[in-house]
């Protein structure tokens, strides 16, 4: 039975409480989360306009921080480094970025410190020379891969462009050595200015569940995270579990993936995002 059928058939012939029981149920099954179903359970109570209810407090939840990304013009180059798991997207969306501010007539510096992945460097190569922008990349040597830290440090010592976009190497919650190495990327770059990265964006693959929220406390052990980019955003979404990550960190979502392509970005839609959580 889909979310939106369970959310209609509960409140037929039912009580009061066992609805409440049921309804927490239901959100904690779609990956709201414990603690954010009860609450909503609570606040919804036996209202018999359940789904416009419940739309109303997702919208009240997400609306508020749906933004797009802000390019500082005094700062020079504007530093976003993007962090996030192993096959969340990442990459690709370093070009969905570059693209993006291409067409505010920005200038973009690339820069491809997954230096332990060659497909990532290659793979950016390619998207760098499509959009014209300078790529700063290792020798592609997977035997001896640049050290991540000192490329960064290079690129923003180097880098005239508006916008450097910093790709970093994936699966980093569960190695310890590459969080580390994300650590020491952000160090190097305070050591040439002390506000970058002015951006910190993680990646999200929305297919994940309950396991985006892990992904960003761990991230956030590193250096705090400033905003969301999430991917995947289909029929296969964990939406309950967006909500929660929404709600629990109040972080600003910055778009999303809708495609393989560079121009395949927009803006997060709660509308869209209700339909498909709803029906």
């Amino acid at each position: 039975m889909s979310f939106f059928k369970k959310l209609k058939s509960i409140f037929k012939n039912l009580t009061l409480s066992r609805n409440n029981e049921e309804l927490e149920e239901i959100l904690i099954e779609a990956d709201f989360g414990t603690r954010l179903s009860t609450e909503l359970a609570k606040e919804i109570g036996s209202d018999g306009e359940i789904t416009k209810a419940l739309k109303s407090k997702i919208e009240t939840i997400i609306a508020p921080l749906i933004t797009d990304i802000k390019i500082n013009s005094d700062k020079h180059p504007f530093v976003i480094v993007l962090e996030g798991v192993n096959g969340s997207g990442k990459t690709t969306t370093v070009a969905k970025l570059a693209y993006h501010f291409k067409r505010q007539g920005l200038s973009v510096d690339i820069v491809a410190c997954d230096t332990f992945r060659v497909a990532a460097t290659e793979q950016l190569v390619v998207w760098a020379n499509k959009l014209n922008c300078r790529i700063f990349c290792g020798n592609a040597n997977p035997e001896k891969p640049r050290e991540p830290a000192s490329l960064a440090y290079e690129a923003l010592s180097n880098s005239k462009s508006d916008v450097l976009i910093i790709d970093t190497a994936g699966r980093l919650q569960n190695n310890t050595n590459l969080m580390n190495e994300l650590a020491k990327i952000h160090r190097v770059l305070k050591k040439i200015d002390e506000t970058a990265p002015h951006e910190v964006i993680l990646v999200l693959d929305a297919t994940t569940g309950q396991n985006m929220a892990e992904q960003v406390k761990e991230f956030q052990k590193i250096h705090p995270i400033t905003g969301l980019i999430l991917n995947k955003m289909d029929g296969n979404a964990k939406g309950g579990a967006l909500v929660r990550v929404v709600n629990e960190f109040k972080l600003p979502i910055y778009g999303v993936g809708i495609g393989e392509t560079e121009k395949d970005f927009e803006l997060f839609s709660v509308e869209k995002f209700l339909k498909d959580l709803m029906e």
